[in-house]
């Protein structure tokens, strides 16, 4: 996985790693918060053939099918890219795979401080549109990486500096950041229950928190209560649908069956959002490998009962059917 720190702006060779003294480390979870994601996977079967893919794509091509992508290109820095090395934004999420060498992308915090991304050989940025970036090789050498667009043909930067742009183009990147900002500034705080609290209607942003939320959960259950959990793609915090189809039809039969669960038992609800970039294509993605979950698919819906020795599986459905709801005849 990556590493990040703050950068130090003092330092005047950009492509050197320029850290501050003392050095200020940027978590996962931190650039997570800016909508900044990342992952690693294995560079050298990148373009072999996957097994599995009936269309004869290789393992990049499928990612790009996988993910929804649109483009993909192959970029080497030598030197600092203008077009790159630039401050600027792109109205388009972009994804970097670093193939060879390791490139530094520099992203905006809440603070429009910079901060550093160091992306070495197998790991995977994913930027989201209208943020603030820039992208320069380190000045160990040369790098590769593989340039992916979701909906854009071409690499289309759109500089800080917007003097000499014209108006469209200025209104384009402005409106970008506005969302960018938008997104940032409302984070998840709603499950498809309502408002998200501490007790019985319990949030999980990350799947990193899923392991603590739910032993938290189970230690505060009493024999014949009722633990739902849905594993959904997360929502926008506009419109409040998920990216993903089937979660968004799975969420009006989830919430029928937990007031009508409700009515008979105590029901602690747990909803656990999955961020689109980092999960699709991605077989190590931690739902998946997860001993208690094993999702194969979203939405992923399970339902369990309390007993005197432990929890009790009443229901594990993915493709929304009835069965999302018939498990309350049998309390």
């Amino acid at each position: 996985m990556p590493s990040s720190w703050l950068l130090n702006t003092q330092e005047g060779d950009i492509t050197a790693p320029c850290h501050c003294s003392p050095d200020v480390p940027v978590t996962d979870v931190q650039l997570e918060t800016f909508l900044v994601y990342s992952r690693s996977i294995d560079v050298a079967t990148l373009h072999e053939r996957h097994p599995d893919d009936d269309e004869g794509r290789t393992y990049a091509q499928r990612l790009i099918w996988n993910l929804g992508y649109k483009t993909l290109e192959k970029v080497t820095f030598t030197t600092p890219s203008k077009d790159e090395s630039m401050e600027h934004l792109n109205v388009d999420e972009q994804m970097r795979i670093v193939e060879s060498g390791i490139i530094y992308v520099d992203v905006r915090n809440e603070k429009d401080e910079w901060v550093r991304i160091e992306g070495k050989m197998g790991d995977v940025i994913v930027l989201p549109p209208g943020m603030y970036h820039r992208v320069v090789s380190s000045n160990s050498g040369p790098a590769t990486c593989l340039r992916l667009f979701r909906r854009a043909e071409t690499f289309r930067p759109i500089p800080r500096d917007t003097a000499g742009l014209s108006e469209a183009l200025v209104k384009e990147a402005v409106e970008a950041h506005e969302e960018h900002m938008f997104f940032i500034n409302n984070p998840p705080v709603e499950t498809a229950m309502g408002p998200a609290n501490d007790t019985d209607n319990i949030l999980v942003k990350n799947p990193r928190d899923f392991d603590a939320t739910l032993e938290k959960v189970k230690a505060a259950l009493q024999p014949g209560d009722i633990l739902v959990v849905l594993i959904k793609g997360v929502s926008h915090p506009k419109t409040h649908k998920s990216w993903c189809p089937p979660c968004v039809l799975a969420e009006p039969m989830v919430q029928r069956a937990v007031k009508a669960a409700k009515e008979k038992r105590r029901v602690v609800y747990v909803q656990c959002n999955v961020e689109r970039s980092v999960y699709l294509g991605n077989p190590k993605y931690l739902y998946r490998t997860h001993p208690f979950i094993k999702v194969t698919g979203i939405p992923h819906f399970m339902v369990f009962q309390q007993g005197e020795g432990g929890l009790k599986d009443i229901c594990r459905e993915s493709t929304p059917w009835e069965g999302y709801e018939k498990w309350v005849e049998k309390l």
